[in-house]
């Protein structure tokens, strides 16, 4: 591989659906550059007029010193609010951000070892041995069992998905699709089934932060002659993991003022003092990703937007559209190892859940051959809400959003 419960449902009102205008479609297509942007009452203002010791609204941005994933998420604050001085928040912010980032970076990381880390990395190395790992990475791991997703031991289609999606041109790309090439679609049926069995590929939790990555000989074997190099990977969902790390950290510390999100699709707004925020809310037409609404909201809480097309240069990492307009995603079905989704876009949030508990329980939804409004629906007995556009129409299940059409 060459790369990196409750018993009882709450009463909701019936879905609501609006019919979106054609009006402004060429403005939505330039306004979709702005990617998953989420706003503040005056942020551009602040923006505008801010100085590095003035307290607003400014981006916290984790130190260059050190290799970290900063450069994933963007974190806005609202520094001075909670009455500290902007300047000496700015700097403990700072310093707190950037040695999360860099800890996220590490521990998370399936390509890198580093000295003293046990990371994903390490795991792939070193199978059917007994380690330690950090509290957050455990953690992690404990959440996927609780939600029985296996999708972690799809480490080795997620390096083949890579290989198709750094392709340069449509040629290259059909002999790395599973779905045009038969030979490959077979290998990566199998390796879906390895993925599939506990006996073949399973993490053990120990408990204490003590993990084993439990292989097969036949799995073992499997791997060596096909060159695969792991088999485990958090891969396009890790950042739903790191969001939580991230926002977690920072809350701990009493820092809450503000939000963090990534460039694909997952929020952690720490702010329930009243502040007023926005969500933009995007779907897919001929001409591409265009600006449809805005959802506005006014507490704390994960959001989670999937999409299968791309709409930013890191989404080069995540997607592949061909010439005819056909695209690849990282939404791979554990079923058979091809990527698939029920919608072009999803956003599902909560004010009570984490975004990889939001991710996790909106996986079985979206990565499907057809959408079911109904089980959408069913996450609301858990306090997940969800929007989405089906042929134009934009539709909600929470009873308390607020919606503004563009």
């Amino acid at each position: 591989m060459n790369r990196y419960a409750r018993d009882k449902r709450p009463k909701v009102k019936p879905v609501e659906k609006v019919e979106l205008s054609e009006r402004h479609a060429r403005w939505r297509f330039a306004a979709a550059v702005f990617l998953l942007a989420f706003g503040v009452a005056a942020l551009l203002y602040a923006f505008m007029n801010f100085l590095s010791g003035d307290p607003g609204w400014r981006e916290i941005e984790a130190s260059a010193t050190k290799e970290n994933c900063g450069g994933e998420f963007a974190f806005l604050y609202n520094l001075g609010a909670s009455g500290l001085s902007a300047r000496t928040e700015n700097r403990a912010l700072t310093k707190l951000y950037s040695e999360a980032s860099e800890k996220a970076y590490q521990i998370f990381n399936s390509d890198q070892e580093f000295d003293g880390v046990t990371n994903v990395r390490t795991l792939n190395s070193h199978p059917n041995e007994e380690l330690e790992v950090d509290e957050a990475l455990y953690r992690a791991f404990s959440l996927l069992e609780e939600y029985e997703n296996r999708c972690l031991y799809l480490g080795p289609l997620y390096a083949l998905y890579d290989d198709l999606f750094y392709c340069n041109d449509d040629a290259e790309a059909a002999y790395c699709d599973p779905r045009q090439n038969g030979e490959l679609r077979a290998e990566f049926a199998q390796i879906a089934a390895y993925a599939n069995d506990p006996a073949a590929v399973d993490l053990k939790l120990l408990g204490e932060n003590q993990v084993c990555l439990q292989v097969s000989e036949e799995y073992l074997k499997f791997a060596k002659e096909d060159g695969l190099d792991r088999f485990i990977d958090f891969f396009w969902m890790k950042n739903a993991f790191i969001a939580d790390y991230l926002a977690g950290t920072m809350s701990a510390n009493g820092y809450t003022k503000g939000s963090i999100s990534s460039y694909d699709g997952f929020v952690r707004a720490l702010d329930d003092s009243g502040a007023e925020y926005s969500f933009n809310l995007y779907d897919w037409r001929e001409q591409g990703p265009y600006m449809a609404a805005v959802m506005h909201y006014s507490d704390a809480r994960s959001i989670v937007f999937l999409r299968d097309y791309r709409m930013n240069d890191l989404d080069i990492q995540h997607y592949y559209e061909f010439a005819d307009g056909e695209r690849r995603t990282p939404y791979v079905d554990i079923a058979d190892g091809l990527c698939r989704s029920a919608l072009d876009n999803l956003v599902s949030y909560s004010q009570e859940k984490s975004c990889a508990e939001v991710l996790l329980a909106v996986i079985p939804v979206y990565i499907a051959d057809e959408f079911h409004e109904s089980r959408v629906d069913e996450l609301t007995a858990e306090g997940i809400w969800s929007v989405w556009f089906r042929d134009g129409e934009l539709c909600a299940n929470d009873p308390e959003i607020e919606l503004g059409l563009e």
